[in-house]
Order: C-alpha cells, then structure tokens, then sequence
C-alpha cells in the first residue's frame, strides 16, 4: 500500500489546503463523497503527517509539504496573522461549499490574475463568483463588520469599473440599507448567507423562466426594456426575483411612478415576499415554488 494519498478526494484535499493554508475541519466533508466515514480520512492524512491539526482547523503537514514539492506543486507558506487567518478561513468556508460544484466557481481575491486593478488599499471584495459563466465580484459582511465597514463596501462597489455584477453576502440582511447599495450597476444581489442560499446560487442562472411564464401569464416574452425582464408590451410588465437585487429594484421603482402599479408584476418565492414588499408595496405578486423550475446537480453518497 502506499504511503502517498493515492485517492482523488484526499489529494485535492491536499491542494487545497496548499491553496488556502487554512480550513475548517467541518467544511473538510465538501471533498469527500462519503459523509459518514471523511472524519476517518482526515485522521489518516493527520497521522502520516500530511496534514496537521492546529485546534479546529487543517493545515499542511511536513509530509503534505515534502509531497507537493516532490509534484513541483506550488503551496503558500502558513501565515499565522490572526486577522489574515480569519480571513482566509472565510475564504476556504466559501470556496469548499463550492468546491465540488458544477455552476459555480469561486476564485479568491488573492488569487485574482489582474494584480494590478485589485491590490489597491482598501478593497473590500473578498473574490470573484462565476456562476454559469457569469462573474459576480464578492463581497461579505460578517457580524463583527461595524457600520463604518458597511459603508466601506458601499464605497468599493461605487467606484468598481471593471465589473458590472456584485453579490454581497451578508450575516443579517436587516443591517442592509437597501437605498445605500444602488449605483446603476446591471446587478448587486444582497444575500443573507446560509447554507441554504449558498445552495440556491448554484442555480441563480439555471432556472426554466420560460417554462414558468408560460404557467402563470399569457403572451409574455422577454422584454426590450431595461427596468423589466418579461412584458407583453401592454399591461404586463415583469421582474423576477431569486435574490434581492437593489438595481433591478430601483428601476422597477422608477417605472412604476410613472405608471400604473397595476402592470407591474413581480415573480419571487415567500421568503423574498416581505422584503420586496418594503420596497416595492404596490405591485403584483405572483409567489412561487421556484425548485419546480430547476434541473438541481444530483450528488451521491457513500454511507
């Protein structure tokens, strides 16, 4: 048997960590098909050394960093600044959760090829998010981030040239004042970071829209104009909704002063409702189940 890490699994494990120096040792079970027995798997590579355990995180062992070299494989030296430590385990939570992921990729703001646009002091984004080919530049709020900090992505996002599409992911999106994200960008996606959000971005660009117009209107197309996405070009105009969206919000917000509210529809699921609702009380709703309309990745588990 050899002593070298011949699974697949274990060895992207392995790069990973060279990647991102840190990671949690519950998000290690996104890189293994078995939930049951990856918690044995890590103890092997703890025990020949190839990872270490520095309390509730994995590291690079000696043997990890002897094999990696021995590949002529790059790995960043462990950096034990508390702050930047945070940091990148915030980054490994993020990038592991999509780590096995068919629609979504997640580069972090380290590894950014265009050093010279993104290093400058300050920047607050913490990588890009390529969902279906589509780039969101990202950012994230945590609950220790002040309203100073808050502001300061604000400010980032405002003076942003380079990308059009922004997510934020936020603890608690009630700290959000929704008015103060709104620079006539295409899309900047406020979203309370859990799991089960996490989950429904991976198919933020794969939804059967078609499919779901059909159900529910008639003689709607994809429209021509810019603060809609469906009309039928006479009293049925339409936005959709997985996510809160602050610019499709206040283009949506300025048509309907000056229209009737009446033609203004508004497609979401119950837990967006109440939200969309504060900024846009006047509109139809149409609330719906949108998983119907998604061909969901099938991942499968080895107990």
């Amino acid at each position: 048997m050899s002593y070298f890490p011949i699974n697949e699994e274990e060895i992207s494990l392995i790069k990973f960590i060279a990647k991102y120096q840190y990671l949690n040792v519950k998000d290690a079970k996104y890189f293994f098909n078995s939930s049951r027995y990856y918690r044995n798997r890590i103890k092997t590579l703890i025990d020949k050394k190839f990872l270490r355990k520095i309390k509730w995180t994995l590291v690079l062992g000696k043997s990890g960093i002897q094999y990696l070299q021995l590949l002529n494989l790059e790995y960043n030296k462990l950096n034990k600044n508390k702050q930047y430590k945070e940091r990148l385990l915030n980054l490994s939570n993020i990038a592991a959760f999509y780590h096995n992921c068919n629609t979504v990729s997640f580069i972090p703001s380290f590894a950014i090829k265009d050093r010279a646009v993104f290093t400058t002091t300050g920047r607050r984004f913490i990588g890009l998010l390529n969902i279906n080919g589509f780039e969101y530049l990202t950012y994230q709020i945590l609950k220790e981030h002040d309203n100073k900090y808050i502001a300061s992505v604000a400010y980032d996002i405002q003076k942003e040239m380079q990308y059009s599409n922004f997510i934020i992911l936020v603890n608690d999106i009630n700290r959000i004042d929704l008015n103060d994200f709104v620079f006539g960008k295409n899309k900047i996606l406020v979203i309370e970071d859990n799991e089960m959000n996490r989950e429904k971005l991976k198919y933020l660009h794969s939804i059967r829209w078609n499919e779901l117009m059909a159900e529910y209107y008639e003689g709607v197309h994809l429209s021509e104009h810019y603060f809609c996405e469906y009309s039928n070009n006479k009293d049925t105009y339409i936005n959709t909704f997985c996510f809160i969206d602050t610019e499709k919000i206040i283009r949506f917000k300025y048509f309907m002063k000056e229209n009737s509210a009446n033609i203004a529809h508004i497609i979401c699921t119950t837990e967006l409702e109440k939200e969309l609702r504060k900024a846009l009380p006047n509109a139809n709703y149409c609330v719906v189940k949108l998983e119907k309309y998604i061909d969901k990745e099938r991942k499968y588990y080895v107990y």
